[in-house]
């Protein structure tokens, strides 16, 4: 059993929207503001707390903002249900077959009176669900780590408290506590009381006595004594100290390790739906491994067969929303979901001025009203999203997206805007040239060409990653602009010349045109490669130290192919750069033109590229 479809209406940033999730984990990425943790808390709402502790209630704020109702509804359809669980989620079926459940909840504020409170339905008629069957269904959930040393190690005694209760099992809390008790029979303690007493007594002699002692309280409760316990941290083997000692990742590893304590119970319900948020917060790339295999392993262990086919499944379904392109590498596409937020422009006529638009008063008008019926543009964002798995790539296609996406831990993902090229030379000196030669005298351009994302592939297949970026989900696409630089390879063969570059772009371009995203694409095209491009420019005496540098014997080499002219010449120091190390060539190029002692002219259609890419 597992979640499949979260439908959101008129909730937060979501107008309408079915999120389709995956059966073991599901990692939501996308652009700040996008969506992400809404659906996650559509899902806290929906489910209860695996430990039975809701901390998330309706409110509100929680309809969507600027919405004509004052409402909203949150359903879950999930799938792969046992013979059991049909029977057990029977009026919560989404058909007649029992192939489904669904439950759902909708909070409407115009019904009722304060405080309002949301009606739970289930079914595909929105009827009652039967007593006990939605609590099958639960969740536990991690927050965004921000300051674990503090929420571990402070007076506040919410999670140890919690920790306790769990492992409670049949012991009365009031025995344990009991048994927990401080003890009073310390010397110092007295001699502090005894002090004390000889002055509170000069203090209240001419009135009522007073007398006092120091000690812990007589009736502690089990809460009083958690908030005075502390864990403590260490590298394995040797003795644990105080957690302000250690650093702060594993302090947060330390946190999730006590919120994962919850998932024991997992086998007294059908599913439960583990929500991360943001688990990658002060932890190095190694660290973000380690809790996304932990993640993926809770996930697969619940899998296993139960003995008794009857009883709750204890089935457990991860959720996990990130900014880290690094936890997005480590799985594959078919389980990243991509949010992101955009302005969808509808054009309506009304009467009178519309919420949040001005109008201008015409003399043809309505005498009553004073104004003219005329059009406005609602352009309030709303969060959408795309589930990759549902992207119309071969097998082929999706295995070599994948394999980029795990070895260059690339934000193709996070950003709107991309910049594709074939190899490392481009990337490095790209952002080198925008700065110095272009948007030189313009920040905030330069700033909006610092904000894409640069992504090398290795090659010329472009059109994987064109479909990744521009095929449409919802009327929605991953990328908004996408700009390829792509070397145009001229050869001659006999009197004919032959551009490879030319096909390879009408290739590219036929791709973005069959996806309707033509007017989204932009394939510049070189005659023959960036460093031939880069001497035609005017920099020979610049290309030939840093040659001469990387191949010191090679001089003859060199002015032997700068002695040709035209596409001899070009074709003769394409060459040349052949054997040469692409990487390093491009870092040393970049080293001159940071020192500014070199005199550098930017090839025309690198200036291209990178304007296109901030119109």
């Amino acid at each position: 059993m597992h979640l499949k479809t979260l439908t959101l209406t008129n909730f937060r940033s979501f107008t309408q929207e079915n999120i389709n999730l995956c059966r073991d984990i599901s990692i939501l990425v996308g652009e700040n503001n996008g969506g992400k943790s809404n659906a996650i808390d559509a899902i806290r709402l929906l489910t209860s707390p695996l430990n039975g502790r809701r901390d998330l209630y309706c409110e509100t704020t929680d309809i969507r903002f600027g919405s004509d109702g004052a409402q909203f509804e949150v359903s879950g359809q999930f799938e792969d249900l046992s013979p059991g669980q049909q029977g057990r989620f029977i009026s919560a079926a989404t058909d007649y077959e029992i192939s489904g459940c669904i439950f759902g909840l909708n909070y409407d504020e115009s019904i009722g009176s304060f405080p309002y409170r949301p009606t739970y339905w289930a079914g595909h008629l929105k009827g009652k669900p039967e007593d006990g069957c939605r609590e099958m269904i639960r969740h536990v959930y991690l927050p965004p780590l921000r300051d674990a040393k503090r929420a571990l190690a402070s007076g506040n005694p919410t999670r140890i408290y919690g920790l306790i209760k769990h492992f409670l099992e049949d012991t009365d809390p009031e025995t344990l506590a009991q048994e927990l008790k401080r003890n009073d029979d310390v010397k110092i303690l007295g001699r502090i009381s005894k002090a004390v007493g000889v002055n509170l007594n000069g203090l209240t002699s001419g009135v009522r006595r007073q007398a006092t002692s120091l000690g812990f309280s007589n009736d502690e409760k089990l809460i009083d004594i958690a908030r005075d316990l502390r864990f403590k941290l260490a590298d394995h083997g040797v003795e644990p100290e105080e957690l302000k000692y250690s650093g702060h990742g594993y302090a947060n590893l330390l946190y999730m390790a006590t919120i994962a304590i919850e998932l024991e119970k997992v086998d007294d319900t059908d599913l439960t739906l583990f929500l991360v948020e943001e688990p990658e917060a002060h932890l190095h790339p190694q660290l973000q491994a380690a809790v996304l295999s932990f993640l993926e392993e809770q996930a697969e262990k619940s899998r296993g067969l139960k003995s008794d086919p009857a009883a709750p499944a204890g089935h457990l379904q991860v959720i996990v929303a990130t900014h880290s392109p690094n936890l997005s590498a480590w799985v594959r596409s078919n389980n990243l979901i991509f949010f992101r937020s955009v302005i969808p422009k509808q054009t309506h006529t009304t009467e009178g001025e519309p919420l949040g638009s001005k109008q201008e008063k015409s003399s043809k008008s309505d005498e009553a009203s004073g104004y003219e019926a005329i059009p406005f543009t609602v352009t309030r964002r709303t969060s959408r999203c795309i589930t990759l798995g549902e992207l119309d790539l071969t097998d082929v296609e999706r295995r070599k997206i994948d394999r980029y996406l795990d070895v260059t831990k690339s934000s193709l993902l996070f950003g709107g805007r991309v910049l594709l090229v074939e190899g490392i030379s481009d990337a490095i000196l790209l952002p080198i040239i925008a700065k110095f030669f272009i948007f030189s005298d313009d920040i905030f351009r330069l700033r909006k060409f610092r904000s894409a994302t640069f992504a090398p592939i290795d090659g010329v297949d472009f059109e994987p990653y064109v479909k990744l970026l521009l095929t449409p989900i919802n009327n929605i696409r991953i990328a908004d602009k996408v700009i390829i630089i792509t070397d145009g390879d001229k050869q001659f063969h006999n009197t004919d010349d032959i551009i490879l570059g030319v096909d390879r772009k009408n290739r590219i371009e036929a791709v973005a045109d069959k996806l309707g995203a033509g007017d989204l694409l932009e394939v510049v095209l070189n005659d023959y490669s960036l460093e031939t491009e880069l001497v035609r420019a005017g920099n020979e005496e610049l290309l030939r130290s840093i040659y001469l540098q990387l191949h010191p014997r090679s001089e003859p080499k060199w002015n032997a192919a700068v002695s040709k002219s035209n596409d001899e010449q070009a074709l003769a120091i394409q060459e040349l750069f052949k054997t040469t190390r692409k990487g390093d060539f491009a870092q040393i190029l970049a080293d001159k033109i940071v020192d500014g002692k070199a005199v550098f002219t930017v090839p025309d259609y690198l200036k291209r590229a990178i304007e296109a890419l901030v119109e």
